[in-house]
């Protein structure tokens, strides 16, 4: 065991990170990222302003007459999420390979831990930390979606051949299920859907037979119907998930609980084109009509201060950075740094969707946050670490392949 842990020491010298290999790192991925978590810094702070009768004349007045505790936060949240990414790039990402099932049983003890030692939140939910006797508190299942990342890449990674029969798919599936259910448990249904995202977008990629997928999608349906059914016969008082499914197909039904979705919209459709700035008078940000507008309704808040220019600046800046991490990923000549990046992708690919189309209605209110635009520490840390571990894959792929070419019979390894 000591000749093992040895042998890993060395490997982690040979290949840590030196100066030269930041001419490896990717600059334009760093700096979308960067580009929307700044814009993000300033939404919060259009946010939590309060309720003015006339719009400040200079940017000083704005910051004396209104608070910056939660875009002072969010900053602070972006720096150690940086150098989070920082310390994420020093390690070989070679070792998550080696280590995934360490990962893996630490993510299971972490959320049963949160189980049994969280308070009971908003919503019934046992998710959140308290950091010692502060109001601060951080969500350990935000973390996990960054380690199921890297399990599940290695188990596709592992495989000899796509998932081809349904008992192959159903080992599959337990392996993903037994951190989606304590997550369930929580209940947090709404990070549960990313892991299965997650879990859904690698499957596909990795090669899975296609009818199969289909199947199982089909079967899922026919299951569905009884269960909605079921949920129907229910009061809508005593299972809010049931009434978000309501308020969404019918919102008019529903004035009081469909309040946040219905003046969501109002704010996303008062902005115009270009918005009516960061603080204005009559907004419905400063006049607090929007709950949880600084956190998962941040796009309303979007829309409203910058009109539909800053939306689709945003949209637009959110498909640079996917189309960036795809290039990436098809660039990368490893599979299990190519399946890091595609568990990225599909991460961030169902936060941005599911947030944006539930702010205009398109989908169900599910409490996910807008990356690098919602304010909150742990889904932050989560990003940037998610962007650190691509930005790990990257330089050391590139910095592989130049080695190869210069010398055609040094390979690294682990």
């Amino acid at each position: 065991m000591f000749t093992k842990l040895k042998a890993q020491l060395q490997y982690i010298r040979d290949n840590r990170f030196t100066r030269d290999m930041m001419r490896y790192f990717d600059w334009p991925l760093f700096l979308i990222v960067i580009a929307i978590a700044l814009f993000g810094i300033v939404c919060v702070f259009s946010a939590t302003a309060s309720e003015v009768t006339e719009a400040p004349a200079t940017v000083m007045e704005m910051l004396e007459t209104q608070s910056i505790y939660y875009p002072r936060l969010q900053f602070i949240w972006l720096l150690a999420g940086i150098f989070a990414m920082t310390v994420m790039i020093f390690l070989p990402y070679q070792l998550f390979s080696r280590y995934a099932n360490v990962i893996y049983i630490a993510n299971i003890l972490v959320l049963l831990g949160t189980l049994l030692i969280a308070e009971v939140g908003r919503g019934g939910m046992q998710a959140f930390l308290r950091l010692g006797s502060s109001d601060r508190t951080l969500q350990p299942s935000e973390f996990g979606k960054v380690a199921m990342i890297l399990c599940f890449s290695k188990v596709f990674t592992q495989r000899k051949a796509p998932v081809r029969t349904l008992n192959e798919f159903l080992l599959m599936t337990a392996y993903m299920a037994i951190p989606l259910v304590l997550v369930v448990l929580q209940p947090d249904f709404g990070t549960a859907m990313v892991y299965l995202a997650v879990f859904a977008v690698m499957i596909f990629l990795s090669g899975t037979n296609t009818k199969l997928l289909l199947g199982l999608l089909a079967c899922l349906v026919v299951v569905a119907v009884p269960i909605w059914y079921a949920m129907m016969n229910t009061s809508a008082a005593d299972n809010f998930r049931l009434t978000r499914f309501l308020i969404w197909l019918h919102p008019e039904n529903y004035p009081d609980e469909a309040r946040q979705v219905i003046n969501a919209q109002i704010a996303v459709g008062s902005g115009g084109l270009f918005g009516k700035g960061i603080v204005s008078p009559g907004s419905y940000a400063s006049l607090g009509y929007i709950s949880d507008d600084h956190t998962d309704f941040i796009f309303a808040v979007v829309c409203e201060s910058f009109g539909l220019v800053g939306g689709g600046a945003l949209v637009a800046a959110y498909m640079l950075l996917i189309a960036r991490l795809i290039v990436l990923a098809l660039r990368v000549n490893d599979p299990y740094g190519a399946f890091i990046i595609v568990g990225v992708v599909g991460m961030l690919l169902f936060h941005i969707v599911e947030n944006i189309c539930m702010v205009i209605g398109l989908l169900p209110v599910t409490g996910i946050p807008l990356p690098f635009v919602s304010y909150g520490g742990s889904n932050m840390l989560t990003n940037m670490l998610a962007i650190g571990l691509v930005e790990n894959v990257v330089i050391r792929s590139r910095r592989s392949s130049q080695v190869n070419r210069t010398n055609p019979y040094r390979s690294i390894s682990l």
